[in-house]
């Protein structure tokens, strides 16, 4: 094999959903709740950042500039997650995890392939602008916890076990964050796979010496990253083996 790691996205390459709306949304759930009835105040808050949701989701629906994410994750920290115990954020996220939906929109074919991989590389990973600590939790719900050597990805902020909200420090500079990354670990990009599925993931199929597209990834972005890259695109499961095995 000529390449010394695996490094894959997350949102929208192991996992359908595209960011990290549903978990939020679940989070968001589960935290009103455990609420009923004896946090009244709490309850106020979250139906309040219920309304601005619905109200951010109108907005990117006609606006195209508009940056959903960013406005997302500040309105669940504002009006959710901020001063919660960290440990009740786990407990949704916990639940979230083992839901047969989360665990029915993972590609499957994609993690199996970087679990045979995994003994004949020096690393495998995950860079991803998502919630670590989820990540983790719907690959150990999946019994991939071992298939990966390290997850790189967004924090929740605490202090003396309260919530001050999401990080959000990986999102638009991922080939930024993948140099760092190759950086600290002493791996020569012309010897990585990365494998992505959208434009966040440009920099770093410039990057690599070989971007791999995603099975989730939209037939039409399959073309533009394999025009525009040079990128792999697997037509299924084996495809994907036999090209992470050669030499």
């Amino acid at each position: 094999m000529s390449w010394d790691a695996i490094i894959c996205d997350w949102n929208g390459t192991i996992i359908e959903d595209r960011d990290e709306k549903p978990i939020l949304e679940s989070i968001a759930v589960d935290v009103f709740k455990a609420s009923v009835p004896w946090h009244p105040a709490r309850m106020a808050r979250i139906l309040k950042a219920r309304r601005r949701l619905q109200a951010l989701y109108k907005e990117k629906q006609r606006d195209a500039e508009f940056d959903f994410v960013i406005e997302m994750f500040r309105v669940y920290n504002d009006g959710v997650v901020r001063g919660l115990p960290v440990s009740l954020i786990h407990r949704a996220v916990q639940t979230y995890a083992r839901k047969p939906e989360t665990q029915a929109k993972l590609d499957h074919r994609l993690l199996r392939s970087v679990a045979r991989c995994r003994q004949l590389v020096k690393l495998t990973g995950i860079l991803s602008a998502g919630y670590e600590y989820g990540i983790k939790s719907i690959l150990t719900a999946a019994g991939y916890a071992n298939c990966f050597d390290f997850v790189e990805a967004n924090q929740l902020r605490e202090y003396s076990g309260k919530a001050f909200g999401f990080q959000l420090d990986i999102y638009t500079n991922k080939r930024q964050a993948l140099l760092n990354l190759l950086s600290n670990m002493g791996l020569d990009a012309n010897r990585v796979v990365y494998l992505g599925d959208s434009d966040g993931d440009a920099g770093c199929f410039q990057l690599v010496g070989r971007p791999v597209v995603a099975f989730l990834c939209p037939d039409d972005l399959k073309q533009k990253y394999a025009q525009n890259y040079a990128a792999f695109v697997p037509r299924d499961e084996a495809d994907l083996m036999a090209y992470l095995t050669s030499s």
